[in-house]
């Protein structure tokens, strides 16, 4: 309706206007009431809808903050594992390495109870050849820092005592010229062993031999 018609209109007409926009709007607001109240449970499911929704993403949002909190400290444990297998690798493949018989370090651990064979059976110069082998890893400091290899070369170094006493042993029994002077030159290939420490030693031998001797011509005499 225009400004000019509601201009021209009578007191009357304009009740009964008012009167019938009245009834429009109670039929309106009828018509509201009865969309309500039939879709009820849909505005219902709606409500509850819309409040699990803010709920849920409520709730993403406080786990998404603590993922972002721990997000360094996943990075780290994950740069520590990355570290941690290289090293597992590495000790593995070393591992594969010291248990193959190829292997060089499966030799130079044979080589003390090669030392004792060459000893027992009379290669004195292997032997001596092996002991100075051992004073040569000791004095090669970087390896002689690892445990394996320390210890082997402390057993040949050890065993050179032992090789002094079988040879000198040797002065305790029947020894002609020849194998004394071979006996001898042995000896004499052992360091920090003076001319008179040698001596002393052969000396002291040969008593033992003799003695032995005149006990078993004694012991014939009056037997």
């Amino acid at each position: 309706m225009e400004e000019n018609d509601v201009r021209n209109m009578g007191l009357e007409q304009m009740r009964r206007e008012r009167l019938m926009l009245a009834s429009e709007l109670k039929s309106i607001e009828s018509q509201i009431s009865d969309l309500a109240f039939n879709n009820y449970g849909t505005y219902a499911d709606a409500g509850r809808a819309t409040h699990d929704c803010s709920k849920t993403f409520g709730e993403m949002r406080d786990k998404t903050v603590d993922l972002s909190g721990q997000a360094d400290e996943l990075t780290q444990a994950f740069s520590d594992f990355r570290t941690k297998s290289k090293v597992l690798a590495a000790e593995q493949e070393l591992t594969k390495k010291a248990l193959d018989k190829t292997n060089p370090i499966w030799e130079l651990l044979s080589l003390p109870s090669r030392m004792d064979v060459c000893i027992r059976a009379g290669y004195y110069d292997l032997a001596y050849t092996l002991t100075n082998y051992g004073m040569q890893l000791q004095n090669q400091s970087n390896l002689y820092k690892n445990p394996l290899i320390k210890k082997v070369a402390d057993r040949l170094v050890e065993a050179r005592s032992y090789l002094l006493e079988e040879l000198f042993n040797k002065f305790a029994g029947p020894l002609d010229l020849a194998e004394s002077i071979k006996v001898v030159n042995n000896v004499r290939k052992m360091p920090y062993l003076t001319a008179n420490q040698l001596r002393i030693a052969v000396l002291q031998h040969r008593d033992i031999y003799l003695d032995k001797l005149i006990l078993d011509i004694s012991v014939s005499v009056f037997s």
